[in-house]
């Protein structure tokens, strides 16, 4: 048997064991319905907006809020003008918000931001007068139903809860197109299954409801890698806090089009990753296997997982090609194997793809020829994924902006 076919033999396996769960997540969403949770009382709540440099998007998502079908003297909201060199904070200010500014160009991040802005409204005395912190980015739009859905969700006793992460620019490019057909199925095949079957959901940076328990239990917001959101979802599935989603709350973010922006942001990611597994692991093993907590399991094969294990394989492929070149070996069997391994990949991604478009149809805002094409570049998205896993390792940890700059509202978004 030839050593490359061995090599993919034993890596299908692999992958099969530990992912077979997520084929399982897919046949409970396509057989049950999402889960609706009942009407509620109004309570009040904080949203809290983290922005660098955002003058340009930070209004529509204010304006968003603000037209939510929500009592509007139950919503609060506060904005960080973090390391701003625009007139972020005073866009905040024109537009109705409660703004603070943060200066630090040491303890950089959205964790320490969050922080900080969570003090600040604790010295004000209002820090336990809401029922729960709403977290979105400032790039966001929020469906009018969104605090609504929120508080329904919260009023049925869940402490945490994640919304439906959409898109605002799905249609822009196979980047845009890319990061967004990965968070709606994030959305529709993972957190939903996981609220259908009683696990708990991870957080994807925006999008979510903390209780105030669940700030009082932790001091605050005490999160701070490089992928804050991955640390929280660990550490709430170690410490058995479930997080709830909610796929009626509907969010819009804006995803990145330009190549340089992506691969600093994702090369962010992997190290993110690598820091919330060096903080979270050992719990989540030791929950999975004392507690029987598969919530633990899950976080891990979601998020870590994978992506170490993808990247194990191509540097056994390198390697063993190096190997081949340096004996004098022909090189055929080594790239014939290696085009296997990436073409089942490659249409896999595919598959993926199709499934998600295919049920989430309406959702998505683009021509019916964009959505067909983008689910045959969607894998390149992935694919890039994959080198920028292979090169993190060798870069300098930091954080990055990201520049935001889609000039739409939600009268737009819903208009389409």
């Amino acid at each position: 048997m030839s050593i490359f076919l061995l090599i993919n033999t034993i890596f299908g396996v692999v992958f099969f064991i530990l992912y077979a769960y997520q084929g399982y997540y897919i046949y409970v969403v396509l057989k049950r319905p999402p889960r609706v949770f009942p009407e509620a009382d109004p309570k009040r709540y904080a949203v809290l907006i983290c922005a660098r440099d955002e003058e340009q998007v930070l209004g529509h998502l204010i304006t968003s809020i603000k037209e939510q079908e929500y009592p509007k003297d139950l919503v609060d909201i506060y904005v960080l003008a973090d390391n701003c060199t625009d007139d972020t904070a005073k866009v905040a200010a024109a537009n109705g918000a409660i703004v603070f500014e943060r200066e630090n160009k040491t303890l950089i991040g959205k964790g320490y931001a969050l922080e900080f802005l969570i003090d600040r409204i604790s010295e004000n005395g209002t820090k336990w007068d809401y029922e729960g912190y709403i977290i979105v980015d400032a790039d966001n739009l929020l469906d009018k139903h969104f605090v609504g859905e929120m508080n329904k969700a919260v009023s049925a006793g869940n402490k945490i809860v994640t919304g439906y992460r959409n898109s605002k620019n799905f249609c822009d490019n196979w980047l845009s197109s890319g990061y967004a057909l990965w968070f709606l199925r994030e959305s529709k095949y993972l957190n939903n299954a996981r609220e259908l079957l009683g696990l708990s959901s991870q957080v994807n940076g925006t999008g979510f409801v903390v209780h105030r328990d669940i700030l009082k239990k932790y001091g605050g917001w005490k999160f701070f890698t490089l992928t804050e959101d991955v640390e929280f979802s660990f550490a709430m599935a170690a410490n058995g806090d479930r997080i709830a989603c909610n796929k009626a709350a509907i969010i819009y973010d804006e995803q990145p089009v330009k190549f340089i922006n992506s691969w600093k942001q994702r090369t962010r990611w992997v190290k993110g990753y690598f820091q919330a597994y060096n903080k979270c692991g050992v719990k989540l093993i030791e929950g999975f296997f004392k507690r029987r907590d598969f919530s633990c399991y899950d976080m891990m094969m979601s998020t870590f997982a994978g992506t170490v294990l993808s990247v194990c394989l191509v540097v056994l492929y390198v390697v063993l090609t190096l190997i081949f070149l340096i004996i004098g070996h022909p090189l055929e069997h080594a790239l014939l194997w290696l085009a296997v391994y990436f073409a089942g990949v490659y249409f896999g991604l595919i598959a993926l793809g199709v499934l998600t478009i295919k049920t989430e149809w309406d959702m998505v805002q683009c021509t019916s020829k964009k959505k067909k094409l983008y689910c045959i570049t969607f894998p390149l998205f992935l694919i890039v994924f994959l080198l920028v896993a292979l090169t993190a390792p060798f870069s300098k940890e930091r954080w990055s902006h990201v520049d935001h700059v889609r000039d739409i509202d939600i009268n737009d978004i819903e208009s389409e």
